[in-house]
C-alpha cells in the first residue's frame, strides 16, 4: 500500500464517520419524535390540575405514549451509539433546566391566581421543550462530533 492509497483510505473512514454523525443527528432530532416527546411531557406536568383518579390515568397513559415513541424512535435509529459523559451531562441539564422552568411558572401562576396553573406551567415548558430542541441542536452537533463516538 503507497501512502496515496493510506491516505485515500483514511478519507473514506472520516467521509463514513461524518455520515454516521449525520444520520444520527437528524433522527435524533427529527420532528415526529420531538412533538411526541413534548405532547408527552405536556401532558404528565398538566396531570396535576387533575382530581385524583384521573390523575393516575393520564400520568399512566402521557408516560405510556412518552416510552412508546422512545421505544419507536431507538428502534428505528438509523444509527446506534452510546451517549458519552459529556453529552448525556448535556441533556440532564436541559432536563433539569426545563423541570425548573415548569415549577417557577407553577409558583408564579399560583402567587398570579390564575385557574389551572400546571398545565399553564405544562403549556410553556413543552413549547420550551421544542424550542430548546431546535435551538440546542449546534450545542449538541458540536458535543457528539467533538466526543468522536460515531
Amino acid at each position: 500500500m503507497n501512502p496515496h492509497d493510506a491516505q485515500t483510505a483514511l478519507n473514506a473512514i472520516r467521509h463514513r464517520q461524518e455520515q454516521t454523525f449525520d444520520a444520527y443527528l437528524r433522527h435524533a432530532h427529527s420532528r415526529p419524535y420531538v412533538l411526541i416527546a413534548a405532547l408527552g411531557l405536556f401532558l404528565v406536568c398538566a396531570s396535576f390540575d387533575l382530581p385524583n383518579p384521573w390523575r393516575a390515568a393520564v400520568v399512566v397513559v402521557a408516560n405510556g405514549l412518552t416510552l412508546g415513541g422512545l421505544f419507536v424512535h431507538q428502534r428505528r435509529a438509523p444509527v446506534r451509539r452510546k451517549t458519552a459523559g459529556p453529552e448525556t451531562l448535556f441533556y440532564a441539564a436541559v432536563g433539569v433546566a426545563l423541570l425548573g422552568l415548569f415549577w417557577a411558572v407553577a409558583i408564579g401562576a399560583h402567587f398570579l391566581g390564575l385557574p389551572a396553573r400546571h398545565t399553564l406551567a405544562a403549556a410553556v415548558t413543552a413549547l420550551a421543550a421544542v424550542v430548546a430542541s431546535y435551538a440546542l441542536r449546534p450545542v449538541a452537533e458540536s458535543i457528539v462530533r467533538r466526543n468522536g463516538n460515531g
